[in-house]
């Protein structure tokens, strides 16, 4: 229902750019991502700026760190100090524990759109759901989201997203319960 744009490839290859600006002009949903799980890091806060001012994306993942939230509120902050571009800014929740995660929550909430969490956390990693490394993976990202929302971290009232999945029966767990603020998936 919509398309996904990795930043660091709008530089490196013409017919994607152009691609991905036909699917703007088109009126298609298109999400900008900052390019960090492909990276490690992410994209050039400045040249992230003006990708999104050339390109126009309908929604942007602000940066972030890969597992570290105390960067990644410091990237989000500094990111909407000065000269925010339009668009629908998405921040990606961050931690190495569960106390992390809430906190990093809780911080984004103040200054994102939408906020949306990662199926490869590295706080994934210290949880043990089941001995495949995919299906822990898996489950400990719903046992994240069902304490965020049973704890009432969650903010109903603002849209969620999920950043890929390692299993999609994984979205079965959704369906099964109200978990109607999870708005969109890639």
């Amino acid at each position: 229902d919509g398309d996904y744009c990795l930043v660091h490839l709008l530089e490196e290859n013409q017919a994607y750019r152009e691609f991905f600006q036909e699917c703007v002009k088109a009126g298609r949903s298109v999400i900008l991502d900052n390019s960090v799980f492909e990276l490690g890091e992410s994209f050039d806060s400045n040249k992230f700026k003006k990708h999104i001012y050339d390109l126009k994306p309908t929604e942007y993942i602000i940066p972030d760190a890969i597992g570290d939230c105390d960067k990644t509120i410091q990237l989000c902050e500094e990111f909407i100090t000065e000269d925010v571009p339009p668009g629908i800014k998405i921040g990606v929740v961050q931690g190495k524990t569960y106390s992390d995660m809430v906190r990093c929550y809780k911080a984004l909430d103040k200054h994102v759109d939408k906020i949306a969490f990662s199926f490869g956390n590295p706080m994934f990693n210290q949880v043990n759901f089941n001995p495949d490394r995919s299906m822990n993976r898996t489950m400990a990202r719903v046992w994240l989201l069902t304490n965020l929302l049973s704890e009432g971290v969650i903010n109903l009232h603002k849209p969620h997203h999920l950043l890929g999945c390692n299993l999609p029966i994984e979205f079965i767990f959704y369906r099964q319960r109200d978990f109607f603020w999870l708005e969109s998936v890639d």
